[in-house]
């Protein structure tokens, strides 16, 4: 799977989506969930079939920042059960052939209870699902099967005799590819079923979030009928990476290598800005992967050959851009090197200034930079530098602005960061009334982004919402 979206002028109707429904292999259970989708929210979207991404989800109607597009209840959930006989027996299983079982024993017994009562008649302390949520579920995106694992064969032969090996391959590698975290304690995993048809996408025009154990999807930008509508399957946080990263990422969790707006082949990559070597004003911005597999997430030098400096329009040589991709290397063992250090280990601070110094030197709009400000602020914080953390988490804003164009939760969480920080002072001091000023209004602006982004009851905003009230 790969997102792209897609741009119509909005009618009632969308354009060539029957035409696409109707090119679906009836193995994609299209027409199913357009019903489901009808019946459920009112056909909001539209399920629609795709020679290179399959089944998308494409709006019906119009939506703006903040709309709830739809709200939906878990299709099933699966918790550990240590009183059950056969869950007990799964974990010894896991422990005692380990070389046969790539995964933790929840997933495998999500798979199990996703079979039916009459699949699950000879196991015990099973509950198993109904044929109908069963059905939905094998739906859900998955690889082709072609043949059962060697846990599948053990699982069917201990714990659940005459049951289909290859109907439980195929729902353990949908519960792989597909689930949520619905608990800790227990711990259990949950599946969606018209959530789980949503592209990914690293500028996505939605974003869900819980409501209890529901989903809520909410537009992020505007969405215009006949558009897909995608979400980002990476954390918020993970939307600032380098294009390089989002895509390994993806492949690593999700199988796929994205090739989305943001991951299309020799663009500028906004997360990996630098100064020019020529003039050391203007910035360069390295480009994108080429598409396809790649070997690793490597910020490679062969991504700055070409890339024009936007003050004097300087052109990266091939020596000059193995130089950048040599300080993104010290870049990113500054990050790792702090990262491993707490708040009470020792860092001199002549040390924090010389590596600071360096990041200044070299890095205009750059993730590597946002990692290092990130742990430079946290030792500042133990050292009770507030001056230093708020200038730090000010460039931190900075680029999660100018990084990401759109809504960002990572942008606004930084904004309420900054607030906190304003609020602070040395010990024995009472913030001025400037500084209550100015984390009233960083506050204002992460409630106005999270807001739209998570509705006005989630608890991102009452947080916020209480700080605010606090400074009244």
């Amino acid at each position: 799977q790969f997102c792209f979206v897609l741009r119509r002028d909005g009618n009632s109707t969308i354009p060539g989506a029957m035409g696409e429904e109707s090119l679906a292999p009836e193995s994609a259970g299209v027409a199913h969930i357009n019903q489901h989708g009808q019946e459920h929210f009112g056909g909001v979207l539209k399920c629609t079939w795709t020679p290179t991404k399959g089944r998308i989800l494409r709006a019906t109607r119009k939506f703006a920042p903040g709309d709830m597009i739809f709200l939906e209840s878990p299709l099933h959930i699966v918790q550990e059960d240590d009183k059950s006989d056969t869950f007990k027996r799964l974990k010894q299983l896991c422990k005692e052939r380990g070389e046969d079982f790539d995964y933790e024993p929840l997933w495998y017994w999500c798979a199990i209870q996703s079979l039916t009562k009459e699949q699950l008649r000879d196991a015990r302390g099973c509950t198993g699902a109904t044929p109908e949520t069963q059905h939905n579920l094998l739906l859900l995106h998955h690889e082709e099967v072609k043949e059962p694992s060697q846990a599948a064969e053990i699982i069917v032969k201990e714990l659940i005799p005459g049951g289909d090996t290859m109907t439980l391959e195929r729902l353990i590698q949908i519960w792989v590819l597909n689930c949520f975290e619905f608990s800790d304690e227990p711990q259990g995993y949950s599946t969606y079923f018209y959530s789980s048809f949503m592209s990914h996408s690293c500028f996505p025009n939605a974003v869900w979030h819980y409501s209890g154990s529901d989903h809520v999807l909410r537009c992020r930008r505007e969405i215009k009928v006949g558009d897909e509508v995608c979400i980002s399957y990476l954390p918020e946080s993970g939307l600032l990476q380098s294009a390089p990263s989002r895509r390994m990422e993806l492949h690593d969790t999700k199988r796929f290598w994205c090739d989305c707006e943001r991951c299309v082949p020799g663009i500028e990559d906004l997360s990996r800005g630098m100064k020019c070597p020529q003039c050391s004003v203007g910035s360069v911005f390295a480009k994108t992967p080429a598409a396809g597999p790649a070997k690793d997430a490597s910020l490679l030098p062969s991504q700055w050959v070409g890339s024009t400096c936007k003050k004097c329009g300087h052109a990266i040589t091939k020596a000059e851009g193995g130089k950048l991709a040599a300080y993104e290397r010290k870049a990113q063992d500054i990050a790792d090197r702090y990262g491993k250090n707490t708040a009470r280990d020792i860092v001199d601070v002549k040390e924090l200034e010389r590596d600071e110094a360096f990041i200044d030197q070299y890095f205009s709009q750059h993730v590597l930079a946002d990692l290092a400000w990130e742990q430079f602020g946290s030792h500042y914080a133990s050292k009770r530098r507030v001056s230093d953390q708020r200038r730090l988490l000010e460039r931190r804003c900075e680029f999660h602005e100018t990084a990401y164009p759109g809504l960002s939760g990572a942008h606004a969480w930084a904004l309420e960061a900054l607030g906190d920080c304003n609020r602070s002072t040395r010990l024995n001091e009472h913030p001025s009334k400037e500084d209550i000023a100015t984390a009233k209004r960083l506050y204002t602006r992460a409630t106005d982004i999270l807001r739209l982004m998570f509705g006005e009851d989630h608890e991102y905003v009452t947080e916020v919402d209480s700080k605010l009230v606090a400074l009244d």
